[in-house]
């Protein structure tokens, strides 16, 4: 029996094209808002295109039903010795260039001109990624073009010395009301912002969308946050950010700690408050599998990364951002599970959190 495969993936050696992977033998892409996406699939070992792919500088292209989906390099071939063997090729979103680029105190300065010690911006969440992102691609001059800017999102406060911009700039920027793309454009890649909208329809078993999933319900995990400034022992300058709105709803408190040792430059106390209580607040998350159909399903102007979407569950609404979007394809069949905001018992997704706060705070340390 032969299926239709309703995904494309277009092959380069860097910025050439080299051709098509029409029938992989399965693909699982995951598609992340504001996070970088990640795709594995796997081909025959003596498929036409197996020898660019293993080339260094390959890259992809995937489109789902004729949709763009994501682009980005291989970063992992493995495969076995058998004579009828297969490769399994992993995939990272171009969106990892803000993780992998560093934002300089003075991005138009040389390393010994370094002399000041944060860079600091003020302005819409959309111009500040779109000016960091623009400085540091001319730094290397890397073929990065970046979409004029719209100045959409809330205005903040951001710091820089030495860290990627995704540490300096996120949550806040997802918090600031914008999504961020990244993607392949020709001989380049580019950069652009996007608004999430608020998604028309109520999700629910009994509307038969919903036809199966988990969901979780967690509580704070901060009610109030004390800052630690600058200076040592009794020399250093503390002040507490308390949520009393959060603390009387949950009869609760929760007191944590927060450095803020690395910078004097505005205020970054309240800004690391903020930061701290946003990443304790109360957490529903959904994990959806829906009944696509004609009318309904992910993608061609159905559900999209970072809609705001309402789920009717035991007679509660629950409106979450539709953060992740599980697809994959093989020989059962094409199935999309979109994850409507953090799952709080997702054992990965603990795990990550932790490994990003550690790498952060370390990454601190380091540009002090």
């Amino acid at each position: 029996m032969t299926f239709e495969i309703p995904y494309e993936i277009l092959v380069y050696k860097g910025w050439s094209f080299k051709g098509w992977v029409g029938r992989p033998i399965d693909l699982k892409p995951i598609l992340r808002h504001n996070m970088k996406s990640t795709a594995v699939f796997t081909i025959d070992s003596d498929h036409d295109r197996a020898a660019d792919l293993m080339e260094p500088g390959a890259r992809v292209m995937i489109y789902r039903h004729g949709a763009y989906e994501m682009s980005g390099p291989v970063r992992l071939v493995t495969g076995d010795f058998n004579i009828a063997s297969i490769l399994t090729f992993s995939v990272e979103d171009d969106f990892r260039i803000l993780h992998n680029w560093l934002a300089w105190p003075k991005p138009a300065a040389p390393l010994t001109g370094q002399d000041v010690e944060y860079r600091s911006i003020t302005g819409p969440a959309e111009t500040v990624v779109k000016t960091i992102m623009t400085e540091t691609a001319a730094r290397y001059s890397f073929p990065l073009t970046v979409a004029p800017d719209l100045g959409r999102g809330a205005v903040g406060t951001y710091t820089f010395r030495m860290h990627s911009p995704y540490d300096r700039l996120f949550p806040a920027v997802d918090q600031a009301g914008i999504g961020v793309t990244v993607r392949q454009e020709g001989a380049g890649l580019l950069l652009d912002c996007y608004t999430p909208r608020n998604y028309p329809h109520i999700l629910s078993p009994e509307s038969g969308t919903v036809i199966g999933g988990t969901y979780s319900l967690a509580a704070p995990t901060a009610t109030r946050v004390v800052v630690g400034g600058q200076g040592e022992g009794v020399a250093r300058t503390f002040k507490g950010y308390p949520d009393l709105v959060r603390e009387s709803e949950w009869v609760d408190i929760i007191e944590v700690f927060q450095d803020a040792r690395d910078s004097s430059v505005g205020d970054i106390y309240a800004e690391r408050a903020a930061e701290t209580l946003s990443e304790g607040s109360p957490l529903s998350g959904l994990s959806l599998e829906l009944s696509e159909t004609p009318h309904f399903r992910y993608g061609e102007g159905g559900l999209g990364r970072g809609d705001r979407v309402p789920a009717l569950i035991n007679g509660q609404i629950y409106t979450d951002t539709l953060r992740e979007v599980r697809l994959s394809w093989d020989k059962v069949g094409d199935l999309a599970t979109p994850v409507v905001g953090d799952r709080a018992d997702d054992p990965d997704v603990k795990l990550a959190k932790i490994i990003r706060s550690l790498k952060t705070d370390n990454n601190d340390r380091k540009a002090r």
